[in-house]
């Protein structure tokens, strides 16, 4: 073998080749095995059989990124001129700013991703190969292409193979499909355009086996196996930026272009007036700094925080802040069906008895035929650690919580003889003794039975028509007969079997149960305007029945299955997305391709699942929702982690996402309203002649420490506006109309205000320190009124309480406190070059918040009246 062999094995299919063909390709001997000197050949060629665990990223890269956006390295820049001109007590407000919001970051982003270390433990075993005619034990990390392993019950397979010998063998694939059921396996070709969940002659890196025993050929090692593609999608996928981080981006790029051109603009004009270099270049980093909102980072940041706190107790983990927003943006959720929707596990459904009333009877008989391990019977139910077929301790359990337990019936009825299930007779079978006579109790595939059976025709097809009703209807579908035979002491199923003329007893069916409340809680995300799309590794059949379960309405087109998508081109694909409401047998691949597909048609993609195979998934949309009791893998790529497994606390992340989006915009209309007001006040009154009405450090008083408490208490607003609404697209922009016309309107009409009465104050002769404290006051305090009506962007003041948010009550009375000290305060007054104001001025800066109140609520008049 060579290099180019380690390209081909990947695109060769092995699942629809005669073994003989597949020992030639690897160059093999099924009975002998690699030499050891070939093995040691192959292992410099492949590689060992790992996946390799990524470098995470040192903890000073970590706190680095804080500082990637453009809002805050404004603010640092602004930090570091106001530093080096020995302007200390401007910078060290300023680094306080940057402090504060670093650290909050920096906590929350802490915990590395850690998924493709954990695809390494899956590998990270011993395993029975076979080499040089000798079987032993190696570790998996030096198994080869070629190399014949050996395993069996409980055994976790290390590798991709191509079986060519099988004995009862059963495989959970859990890990790769969804599926709940153990799959059969087989050492014949299967069909060349099999998806994973039919290549029943292939056994896969990752899965384990839950029954029988096998022997394999390695064709594919680490990274080439379908765990290791897993791995690497795990590693490409690409997390796009939130909405939120790509419109705060946006907004912070424009805001500094702007801010440069207009401080540059400033710095132009005063030196042709001829101001000195010096006081121009101090005015501009005022300016500079009067233009970033300083409480902005903190207060989103505390906003999302809370909005996570909240979340964790409805029992939904956040692990990434900035993420807890797209929630309430989402305009689709994918989800998967097994372990998400349904509980990932069989119960009984229904018992089916040919003659009436005959219910336990019939599940006693299936008991019989039971071969099941309890290690604690002494336990409750739910908490019984078994081991057999899955099928078998599932009835097991469910039997009990009727009330009707494995071990009385196997006491009261001891099984003579037992012929355990195997894939090639579909059933096991148990011989009794009863009434003097030997009664065969079988169970197991039941259209063997049936037409195994002493029923006429007419009945046997209306029992086939009843079980193939109840498999298309997403149930696993099991029956019961017996038959009376002579009393024998050396009978033996080898040679004593005969299935002809059974008397059949009737159906049992198994289901995995959808979860409670999921169908209330897709009601309830659809509602609000979501589409929600189920996307599994299951048959269609039982893809649509749980649909139909959960409260789906289902049409041809809303169903599509994977051997349908690659038929798809990417433009057909898309066309498709807006009927599609279910995606069967779809593998790790198809799910991204999916995710992809609806990005790229503008929407906002959630992502929820359990399995490995779902990982990728996960973590290329725009939030990633795993289960919690799910793997580790899906856990550590998710954005969002849900500890009682329940979709319906989607429904609740769902709405807390709105809430959180809802108080971000009355966060930006609150901190930005006065923009306008530091701008055209330090440049009105540059290109009037008028000495700078604010100073650098009572902009940053204002904006970082005045205004951060009401900022903050926004986090606390729930509610007051209503949810059910549909989402609030922000791809396209992070201001909407409202939010726009409020910005500019208060600040303009403000900023207005503010300077007329500046130049007016002036004029008639006031002394400047006394009007600049005015100034600074009004500045200072009717954002601090604004508050309140800011509270709603849509309801006026007085639809609701002024004290229903405590937090921002309080909030706005530190902010009139803080104002207060840095005009009355002795310390302050020098800190912040203010003077005392006498009570009539105090009127005057209540005028100017009544005036901003009067002007936002006619904003929102305006836009109610355009809505209605």
């Amino acid at each position: 073998m060579n290099e180019k062999t380690t390209i081909d094995l990947q695109n060769i299919p092995f699942w629809s080749m005669e073994i003989s063909k597949v020992v030639g390709i690897l160059e093999t001997d099924a009975q002998k095995g690699l030499s050891e000197n070939e093995a040691k050949k192959r292992i410099k060629i492949f590689g060992p059989n790992i996946i390799e665990k990524r470098q995470q990223s040192p903890v000073f890269f970590i706190l680095l990124n804080q500082f990637r956006s453009p809002l805050i390295l404004i603010l640092l820049s602004a930090g570091i001129i106001t530093f080096s001109i020995a302007h200390y007590r401007d910078a060290i407000f300023i680094f306080a700013a940057l402090m504060a919001n670093t650290i909050l970051g920096f906590y929350q982003e802490y915990k590395a991703e850690k998924a493709l270390a954990e695809l390494k433990t899956y590998l990270k075993q011993r395993i029975r190969v076979i080499r040089e005619s000798m079987e032993h034990e190696i570790d998996a990390a030096n198994l080869v292409p070629g190399d014949i392993i050996h395993f069996s019950q409980g055994d976790r397979i290390p590798t991709d193979g191509r079986l060519f010998y099988v004995n009862e063998l059963q495989i959970d694939e859990t890990i790769l499909t969804g599926e709940s059921l153990p799959v059969s396996k087989t050492t014949e070709p299967v069909s060349l355009n099999s998806v994973i969940g039919d290549q029943n002659s292939m056994v896969f890196a990752g899965t384990v086996v839950t029954q029988g025993v096998g022997i394999a050929v390695t064709c594919r090692t680490d990274f080439s196996t379908e765990l290791g593609k897993i791995a690497t999608l795990v590693a490409k996928s690409q997390r796009e930026e939130t909405p939120l981080q790509n419109s705060i981006k946006r907004f912070s790029i424009k805001l500094g272009i702007f801010v440069g051109i207009f401080t540059v603009g400033i710095f132009i004009t005063g030196i042709a007036l001829g101001y000195s270099p010096i006081e121009m270049f101090l005015t501009a980093v005022a300016i500079a700094v009067s233009a970033v909102p300083e409480g902005l980072p903190v207060a989103m940041t505390v906003i999302l925080s809370v909005g996570v706190q909240r979340m964790a107790r409805r029992k939904g983990v956040i692990r990434k802040l900035i993420a807890a927003e797209t929630l309430g943006s989402a305009t689709v959720i994918l989800t998967d069906k097994t372990g998400t929707l349904t509980e990932a596990k069989m119960e009984l459904d229904k018992i089916l008895p040919i003659t009436t009333g005959e219910e336990k009877k019939l599940l006693e008989m299936a008991l019989i035929n039971t071969d099941v391990l309890i290690e604690n019977p002494s336990d409750p139910y739910s908490a019984w650690r078994t081991s057999g077929r899955v099928l078998e301790t599932s009835l097991v359990r469910s039997a009990a919580l009727r009330g009707v337990f494995v071990e009385d019936i196997k006491n009261k009825t001891p099984v003579l003889s037992f012929l355990p299930f195997n894939a090639a007779n579909k059933f096991s079978a148990s011989l009794i003794h009863n009434e003097g006579k030997h009664l065969l109790i079988f169970f197991g595939a039941p259209d063997i039975f049936v037409n195994h059976s002493t029923m006429n025709e007419t009945e046997k097809n209306k029992i086939l028509e009843e079980i193939s009703s109840l498999a298309e209807s997403g149930k696993l579908v099991t029956g019961i007969a017996t038959k009376e035979i002579e009393k024998k002491e050396d009978f033996a199923f080898s040679k004593d079997l005969n299935l002809k003329n059974l008397s059949f007893k009737g159906l049992i069916t198994l289901r995995d149960p959808v979860r409670s409340n999921v169908k209330e809680a897709i009601n309830s995300v659809e509602a609000s305007g979501i589409k929600v799309v189920m996307m599994t590794g299951d048959h269609r059949g039982t893809a649509e029945s749980v649909a139909k379960e959960v409260g789906m309405n289902l049409e041809k087109r809303s169903v599509l299955d994977s051997s349908e998508l690659q038929t798809l081109s990417d433009t057909d694909l898309k066309e498709r997305l807006s009927f599609l409401k279910i995606i069967s047998r779809v593998s790790p691949t198809d799910k991204i391709r999916i995710v992809k597909a609806f990005q790229e048609t503008g929407k906002i993609v959630a992502m929820a699942g359990d399995g490995v195979n779902d990982a990728p998934s996960i973590k290329q949309a725009d939030i990633g929702i795993a289960m919690g009791s799910g793997t580790e893998v899906a856990r550590d790529v998710a954005d969002l982690v849900l500890l009682d497994d329940n979709f319906e606390t989607i429904a609740a992340a769902v709405k807390e996402g709105r809430q959180i989006m809802s108080n971000i915009r009355k966060t930006l209309v609150y901190l930005l309203s006065d923009i306008a007001d530091e701008l055209l006040l330090i440049g009105g009154a540059l290109i009037t002649g008028l000495a700078l009405p604010l100073n650098a450090l009572q902009i940053l008083y204002v904006n970082f420490f005045a205004d951060s408490f009401p900022a903050v208490a926004f986090a606390f607003e729930k509610n007051i506006d209503g949810l059910n609404r549909r989402s609030q697209k922000i791809k396209t922009g992070l201001f909407d109309p409202v939010m726009k016309f409020l910005i500019l309107f208060i600040g303009l009409s403000t900023s207005a205000l503010l300077f007329f009465l500046y130049w007016l104050l002036l004029r008639i002769g006031f002394s400047e320190d006394l009007v600049r404290t005015f100034i600074f006051a009004s500045f200072g305090s009717y954002t601090l009124f604004l508050a309140f009506s800011v509270r709603s962007l849509e309801k006026s003041i007085f639809r609701y309480s002024l004290f229903s948010n405590l937090y921002l009550f309080f909030g706005v009375c530190i902010g009139i406190i803080l104002m207060g000290m840095a005009i009355y305060a002795p310390f302050m007054q020098s800190l912040l070059d203010t003077v005392s104001l006498p009570p009539f001025w105090i009127l005057g800066v209540l005028f100017v918040g009544v005036f901003n109140i009067a002007a936002v609520e006619f904003g929102k008049w305006v836009f109610r009246i355009k809505k209605t």
